[in-house]
């Protein structure tokens, strides 16, 4: 989910900041953005259910092609407008979409895919912890995009001469993409760091309400949120054990068999 709104956010961002063939003299950058946003996001959230890192970055440059011939369809319909009957413009502004879009949507690919393949991993980790580093990576990568789109946003006004206000109006949503990917980069790191001090605490005892014992063979692990990543052969988890009052502590962080409520499974 993290990949897939920071691809949007990212590709919004330089969409508006004018990064395109400029047939329109930034005109049209409010449309490109708002159908450049859902496009990202679906092609990273389609790459992600890939096999491998590489299916998942080539998957993500195909579909990147596509959609950016699809998103030509609707500037080349505003472009030919004129209240009447426009088809044969509309045409040609479509094959120049095609000519143009291709090439544009694979260059957009390249950082969508690179997002998908440094997010893959933690994706199908399908644990809090992986949840969190994939929120990291994909905050990262959105400050990197936003920092690139606000430079090439002032380069462009001044080259195209934007009007100030467009150009004011980029430079907030490119800052505002830096802010949000700066909020989710400090949010993702306090949880993985909460996370970790607090399993450390449960292992060394520290936390008389939990305890980590081995998987029993009564746990249900698939109804248990999985904290922190770990291979899935069950002598290699732990599960985290709820000792409600009055139950007799274990001597040991690791109880040996089930005796509380179990809450969750941390790698061992």
């Amino acid at each position: 989910m993290w990949a897939a709104l920071a691809a949007g956010a990212g590709s919004a961002a330089c969409a508006y900041a004018g990064l395109y063939p400029q047939f329109d003299g930034g005109s049209l950058r409010v449309v490109l953005a708002l159908t450049s946003a859902p496009f990202a996001a679906a092609v990273v959230a389609t790459s992600l259910s890939a096999a491998s890192r590489g299916g998942a970055f080539a998957r993500a440059i195909f579909l990147s092609v596509i959609l950016g011939v699809a998103s030509t369809i609707l500037p080349a319909a505003i472009l030919t407008y004129d209240g009447g009957s426009a088809r044969g413009q509309f045409v040609g502004a479509a094959v120049l979409g095609v000519v143009f879009g291709a090439p544009t949507g694979a260059i957009y690919g390249i950082p969508l895919g690179t997002l998908a393949a440094l997010t893959h991993r933690h994706v199908h980790a399908w644990t809090d912890e992986a949840t969190d580093r994939a929120a990291r990576i994909a905050g990262i990568w959105l400050a990197v995009l936003s920092v690139g789109a606000f430079f090439a946003s002032n380069a462009l006004a001044e080259k195209l001469a934007f009007e100030m206000t467009n150009s004011a109006i980029a430079v907030f949503a490119t800052l505002s993409a830096i802010v949000v990917a700066v909020a989710v980069i400090v949010a993702a790191s306090l949880r993985l760091r909460a996370r970790a001090r607090w399993i450390a605490r449960v292992r060394s005892g520290l936390e008389p309400a939990f305890r980590i014992r081995p998987v029993d063979m009564r746990d249900r692990l698939h109804a248990l949120p999985r904290l922190t990543a770990g291979p899935s052969s069950h002598v290699e988890q732990a599960v985290v054990e709820w000792l409600p009052d009055g139950l007799e502590p274990a001597a040991s962080a690791y109880r040996m068999t089930a005796n509380g409520t179990a809450v969750a499974i941390v790698g061992r």
